[in-house]
């Protein structure tokens, strides 16, 4: 799904060259999967909903007349760069707003649905798209909303190694599982797996050389025996 509960946002680009006569549609990239899964045969009508999604990166969006070298990433001007970063800020809220809308769609429908949204937010755990997501007590102020937010497993890692990126020496959590809080009595654990992941950030880390992705996959175990 792809703008069904957000509106495709539009907005008027000040750097563009030429300029915009009236705001233009900021076209959001990647869709969001929803599958729901029996995870019960002996029960039918057991399901798992799972979300899977790929937010927007913060690389910054092309702005007509503002990019010199598109694979290199030179930009012509600092507002440029600025405003490009706004737009990508722009489509990653939108999706996590979609998101969201669609987690309160399915608690209006079953209260006691069974949720999993996963995958790569380029968002770390204090960032407002994965906090939008996960829609927190503490960020609504509503103590009656607590049934409906969405916990993140990757507290259950030793902080040392809670990271999936490693960009410039520093290792940063933007790969998340959120799960509805009637999951974690299912929960067993879970592990990130970069022992290996390199610095994509270097300049010698060429796809040649390391082509597996640049991002550590995160393994959770649940039982629903």
């Amino acid at each position: 799904m792809k703008n069904d509960l957000v509106a495709e946002p539009r907005y008027q680009r000040l750097t563009a060259n030429p300029a915009d006569t009236q705001p233009v549609p900021i076209g959001i990239e990647r869709p969001i999967l929803h599958a729901q899964i029996d995870i019960d045969h002996a029960a039918p009508g057991c399901v798992l909903h799972v979300i899977t999604v790929h937010l927007k990166s913060k690389i910054p969006s092309e702005i007509p007349g503002q990019v010199i070298d598109s694979q290199k990433g030179i930009w012509r001007s600092a507002d440029g760069w600025a405003e490009g970063s706004f737009l990508s800020s722009m489509k990653r809220m939108s999706q996590a707003l979609e998101v969201r809308r669609l987690v309160h769609q399915i608690l209006d429908d079953d209260p006691d649905a069974r949720i999993i949204v996963a995958g790569d937010f380029n968002a770390e755990p204090e960032e407002v798209p994965v906090l939008a997501i996960c829609g927190n007590v503490e960020d609504t102020n509503n103590g009656n909303l607590a049934a409906r937010v969405l916990v993140p497993i990757e507290h259950t890692i030793p902080s040392e190694a809670r990271y999936t990126l490693f960009p410039r020496g520093r290792g940063q959590m933007i790969d998340h599982m959120l799960v509805t809080r009637n999951l974690l009595a299912h929960y067993r654990g879970s592990e990130i797996h970069n022992e290996i992941l390199h610095d994509d950030s270097i300049a010698f880390a060429t796809n040649t050389k390391y082509p597996e992705s640049d991002h550590a996959p995160v393994v959770a175990t649940f039982d629903f025996d």
